[in-house]
């Protein structure tokens, strides 16, 4: 690095992933009015569960550490699909704040945490399942917008 070389200048919010980050759903391909909001990284219901998940972690490295050392051989517990798929959807809508009014075959459905499940949860729509993981996963989700110049 010479010493001529400019000096980068930005405030640490810079830096902060965006607190919320809305989705727009996309059904048949399309998109449409339908819009979720996401909570980022930085949320505090998103701290909250990475810290869930990181004790849960955290509790089951514990008991395989104590089973090795009590000389027993540790039994990976056996997960069934539907488990895992409750496993997936719950970690999606922890991350929901709300979402936009939509009417879905004449009915409004307003956004609840158990709404979201009965969702998310049928395989049938699994369109919208896969678009609010990949949401949640992609790393330009809850990155800042640039400021203007």
């Amino acid at each position: 690095m010479t010493k001529d070389a400019p000096i980068a200048e930005f405030g640490a919010g810079e830096l902060d992933a965006a607190d919320e980050s809305k989705m727009t759903v996309k059904v048949g391909g399309k998109l449409t009015a339908w819009v979720w909001i996401f909570a980022g990284p930085g949320h505090p219901k998103s701290v909250e569960q990475a810290n869930r998940i990181a004790r849960e972690r955290l509790h089951l490295d514990r008991e395989k550490e104590q089973t090795r050392t009590n000389g027993k051989k540790w039994i990976e517990p056996e997960e069934s699909v539907d488990e895992a798929r409750q496993r997936n959807v719950k970690f999606v809508v922890d991350r929901i704040l709300d979402w936009s009014p939509v009417k879905i075959d004449g009915e409004i459905l307003p956004f609840s945490p158990e709404a979201a499940t009965k969702l998310l949860i049928d395989p049938r729509k699994v369109d919208i399942y896969l678009q609010a993981l990949e949401f949640i996963g992609g790393e330009r989700s809850f990155t800042k917008g640039s400021a203007k110049i």
